[in-house]
């Protein structure tokens, strides 16, 4: 089937890009990251069988040697070809010269419609003021490619800074709200290793696991999965292990907090089998009933941390932190941040 250049920014899983930097808020590494995954996500949803044929046109929003670790067929950029198909001397030969020329057309300008969308999507999440350098006195942008834009914005505005570092590492010792998936967790570290990684400032998975381990037992739900990791041997101290035991742990916690929570409104909604004054009330709930009742009546004692935050733990405070974040403040309090 020939290639057609009817396509619309519907066919793009990203219709529109988030925005890559404001007037007053230039382009981050975080930014354009994100700009070259949607991007790149629009690209490859266009079909191609050009570059090995799975990967769309995501060649337009690569270099060269970035597609060639997704494939080991290059992407040869189509050439617009002539207006009019070869001659032929034969009936044959003329129907044959005509579907080529008829497919190189479709392959171009295919090529030619995805590379002006990208562009323009680009420039919509971009202020002027950080691609004027390539905008030309008459012809705009139109000569200009999405990859070179993307190029020059990377050149410009990607670079990771010691400060962007440093705040990287405080990231991996964000508290953990228990509301969220514990997945956003183990999230948060890969994305740190990630960043350190980009940024020619490693973190080795070994301090991303202390961190994280430290994020949990801090948050004060896990103390018999926290025993567990504490007491086993070091070699198997990995993310992956940090993961799997956690995660297990969090689903029975989740587990207990159910059945008591069931166990509570059944025995509200079971038909006493005597009369309300023989029966207490209180005798009637279960045991799980009892803690959960008990439990949201009582004010917990929290303490503070300037790395952590507030805490469970009244044994963890900013001047007892075992794993402080660069510019930790062993004075700071509730009261006093710092």
């Amino acid at each position: 089937m020939s290639p057609s250049a009817d396509f619309t920014i519907s066919d793009f899983p990203h219709k529109v890009l988030d925005p890559i930097a404001t007037d007053t808020i230039a382009p981050s590494y975080a930014s354009l990251l994100l700009a070259q995954r949607q991007l790149s996500a629009n690209a490859s949803a266009i079909p191609s069988l050009n570059g090995g044929g799975a990967h769309g046109h995501m060649a337009l929003t690569l270099t060269a040697a970035a597609y060639a670790e997704l494939s080991d067929v290059p992407f040869v950029i189509p050439v617009a070809p002539p207006a009019d198909p070869e001659p032929g001397t034969t009936q044959p030969q003329i129907t044959e010269n005509n579907r080529l020329h008829k497919r190189a057309v479709a392959i171009h300008s295919l090529y030619v419609a995805v590379n002006n969308a990208l562009r323009r999507q680009l420039l919509d999440a971009v202020p002027r003021v950080y691609v004027r350098d390539l905008e030309h006195p008459q012809f705009a942008y139109s000569k200009v490619t999405c990859l070179d834009l993307l190029d020059h914005l990377w050149r410009n505005f990607g670079t990771i800074s010691a400060s962007d570092l440093k705040n990287n590492i405080q990231s991996m010792y964000t508290p953990w709200n228990p509301a969220d998936p514990i997945e956003t967790i183990f999230h948060c570290l890969t994305d740190a290793i990630a960043y350190s990684t980009a940024g020619r400032d490693p973190i080795s998975e070994a301090a991303a696991v202390c961190a994280g381990y430290d994020v949990l037992e801090h948050s004060g739900l896990f103390p018999r999965a926290c025993e567990t990791w504490r007491t086993a041997s070091p070699d198997t101290h990995t993310l992956a292990n940090l993961r799997t035991l956690f995660k297990v742990a969090d689903t029975d916690r989740k587990r207990t907090v159910t059945t008591g929570a069931l166990g509570y409104a059944n025995a509200l909604s079971a038909p006493s089998s005597a009369p309300p004054s023989i029966v207490s009330d209180t005798l009637s709930l279960p045991f799980s009933a009892l803690s959960v009742s008990h439990s949201s009546a009582a004010t917990t004692e929290k303490t503070y941390c300037w790395t952590h935050g507030s805490s469970n733990n009244r044994r963890h405070t900013s001047a007892t932190c075992k794993n402080k974040a660069p510019g930790h403040r062993d004075d700071a309090t509730a009261a006093n941040p710092l």
